[in-house]
């Protein structure tokens, strides 16, 4: 076994790492720092509080989603026992970022608590990520429409890729129409799942009704963080979700540490793009990726004690 091979996670660690690190580094060498931690430090407290807690109503919903799946798997988990599951799933997500360390330590509990097939909990997992991906396309498609802004008359902005620039000038004539692709979408989803995860299809629709209304939140959630920072959204509100949502997908794509760094990114240039406060937009990205630390690491106390996650008999089984 070469070195490279036996030390393959290791060295894809240190890379995302790595990319995590020089992105912020760029990002923080362009914006003006002094206003971006200025605005973090000035912020309303309380309205972030609201923030925090409609991020965690998101989250229970999130297992509320993940619980539908198995009853077709089929697996028996009661209400409470999954909520504590997936938290615990969010903490190691923490440490093994992409979201794939997580959800592998929880189909390995459930396999060795409810003796479950890997196979199916597997695709459980992948159908429970897709839909929520799938819902922030729907929204993308959706808000794009009300989104004033002329590509055709913006130049590059400062360090914008033109690349970049020149395929989003060539697609603005289009944009109008993106909302035809959402029923493509919802059906795409459901075609995936009868084709992979065949099971799961008696709970697709209802799925992706749950996933429109946790995306909802996470929008609301990001809303009252720009909320709490004073910044002049103007009727700029979808401009910024747009971005938020984009940024969800860049940092889906798991080539940096959790995201860090990617989403950053993306709302330092799209606030460019589309006339938005840079510095605030940058400071959101920075406040919601620690709202999500900040409430997945109460799932520690289960990497601790993961026995008492299935303690049913003690409990109120709501399912």
């Amino acid at each position: 076994m070469s070195i490279i091979k036996k030390y393959s996670k290791a060295i894809k660690l240190v890379a995302k790492i790595a990319l995590s690190a020089i992105a912020l580094y760029y990002v923080f060498s362009k914006v003006d720092l002094k206003q971006t931690f200025d605005a973090i430090k000035g912020i309303n407290v309380w309205l972030l509080l609201v923030s925090i807690l409609v991020y965690t109503i998101s989250q229970i919903i999130s297992a509320f989603r993940l619980n539908t799946f198995y009853k077709y798997v089929p697996v028996k988990i009661s209400t409470f026992t999954n909520i504590k599951l997936y938290w615990l799933g969010m903490f190691y997500n923490l440490f093994l970022p992409g979201g794939v360390g997580g959800n592998g330590y929880k189909v390995f509990l459930i396999r060795r608590y409810r003796k479950a097939s890997v196979r199916r909990l597997i695709g459980t997992v992948l159908a429970d990520r897709l839909s929520g991906l799938s819902v922030i396309l729907v929204y993308l498609c959706a808000l794009v429409y009300f989104i004033d802004y002329d590509l055709t008359k913006a130049s590059v902005p400062e360090d914008g890729i033109k690349l970049v620039h020149d395929i989003l000038v060539w697609i603005n004539p289009f944009l109008n129409y993106f909302i035809v692709f959402i029923p493509f979408i919802a059906v795409g989803y459901y075609l995936y799942l009868r084709v992979f995860s065949h099971h799961l299809t008696g709970a697709a629709w209802r799925v992706l009704l749950l996933s429109i209304i946790i995306q909802g939140f996470q929008m609301i959630s990001a809303i009252i963080i720009l909320k709490s920072l004073g910044t002049e959204l103007a009727g700029q509100e979808n401009d910024y979700l747009f971005l938020f949502l984009l940024s969800s997908i860049m940092s889906a794509i798991p080539i940096s540490l959790g995201g860090l760094g990617l989403r950053e990114v993306t709302f330092m240039f799209g606030s460019q793009y589309l006339g938005l406060n840079q510095d605030h937009a940058v400071a959101l990205s920075i406040l919601f990726y620690s709202i999500s630390l900040f409430v997945s690491a109460f799932g520690g106390y289960y990497a601790y004690k993961p026995g008492a996650i299935f303690r049913e008999q003690k409990e109120l089984a709501l399912c």
